[in-house]
């Protein structure tokens, strides 16, 4: 437990970003994971619509520093290349 004031604070700041981090990273997660499962079941009009959503979701993620750039254009190029090959192969 905090000793003073000061740390108090900082222990409610801490937590703050820490529950609001979670809920952004969780979404994430969710897009993604309805987009592998859009992907595998092959329904190709709602594989490019959730994509696109959730290429602007780890767009607006990344502007707002919840996960690094870098990551954010792995993910996208990822999610990109496997919705890709399944529209071909289909």
């Amino acid at each position: 437990m905090p000793n003073n004031r000061n740390a108090e604070k900082a222990m409610r700041q801490a937590n703050k970003r820490r529950l609001r981090n979670r809920a952004a990273k969780s979404t994430l997660r969710s897009a993604i994971k309805t987009l592998k499962s859009n992907v595998a079941k092959a329904e190709a009009p709602q594989v490019a619509s959730t994509l696109n959503a959730t290429a602007s979701k780890i767009d607006k993620l990344a502007s707002k520093k919840f996960i690094h750039p870098n990551k954010a254009a792995r993910l996208k190029s990822r999610l990109s290349k496997l919705a890709n090959q399944k529209a071909t192969a289909k």
